[in-house]
């Protein structure tokens, strides 16, 4: 009940926002969110398995895009990123082997990076009672998973996003 509390209030946060929240009951292979570069749309895509809190925190994220693009963008198109953005999706389509250009990845990664500094505004904003811990632990995962991306042009593979989660989880959780 408290966590639908969050989401809810999440969901009227982004509103107030001028950001309009669907919330998806399907899991979707290609991202647990995601968050409209025109600033109109965030999407979640919540399957059977997506527990509160990880909607919740998946909120935080798309929020934290939308926050700094109104904040850092004044709601104006970041054209490089869209570029990066599009030019991304066109490699990861053509071929695994050889991934976008690093110019490319950094910007992503810049992007990512600048949404992360305004989760905890929006947690405080919010008044999320989900334990801080949580947040911060997704923030400092969400980096490593796109400073990864930077460097090596892939996302980190199953295996190792496991064993990092794990350590960041009981990094975080003391």
């Amino acid at each position: 009940m408290v966590r639908d509390e969050e989401i809810k209030r999440l969901i009227h946060y982004a509103k107030g926002l001028g950001v309009r929240v669907v919330v998806y009951n399907k899991s979707n292979p290609d991202a647990d969110a995601e968050w409209t570069t025109d600033g109109s749309l965030i999407n979640i895509y919540a399957g059977n398995k997506t527990s509160k809190t990880e909607i919740i925190l998946s909120l935080i994220h798309e929020l934290g895009h939308h926050v700094w693009w109104i904040h850092e963008k004044e709601r104006q198109p970041d054209l490089k990123f869209e570029e990066a953005i599009e030019r991304q999706n066109l490699f990861e389509e053509d071929d695994e082997q050889n991934p976008a250009p690093k110019h490319l990845r950094k910007k992503i990664y810049d992007v990512e990076l600048a949404g992360t500094e305004w989760w905890m505004s929006i947690y405080k904003d919010t008044g999320l009672k989900i334990p801080e811990w949580k947040v911060q632990a997704a923030m400092e995962f969400d980096i490593w998973v796109y400073e990864i991306y930077y460097e090596t042009g892939h996302f980190p593979t199953r295996k190792a996003i496991k064993t990092k989660y794990r350590e960041v989880q009981n990094k975080w959780k003391k």
